[in-house]
């Protein structure tokens, strides 16, 4: 039998004065994980703010995937007793 399970995520973006800031919030068995990124326009770029949201958001899942395989290999850690590595 199929075993589905559910992990609801929220994203935030937040921009100001050529700046994008975006909070990604999950929701799992084990609580709430959260991670922030940034954007920022260079001197001279054009302001695109599609542009900077895309940037800050995908910074932002990139850290919050992360912790998620930080996180799992701390547990496997825990349960075989020796440090391990989990490949991205």
């Amino acid at each position: 039998m199929q075993h589905v399970k559910e992990w609801p995520i929220k994203l935030y973006l937040f921009e100001e004065d050529g700046q994008t800031q975006a909070r990604v919030e999950m929701q799992s068995d084990a609580g709430t994980l959260e991670s922030v990124a940034e954007a920022r326009c260079a001197p001279g770029d054009f302001e695109v703010p599609e542009i900077g949201d895309e940037v800050a958001a995908g910074r932002a899942l990139i850290a919050l995937g992360t912790k998620l395989l930080r996180g799992s290999e701390a547990d496997i850690e825990a349960v075989e007793g020796h440090r391990v590595h989990v490949d991205p």
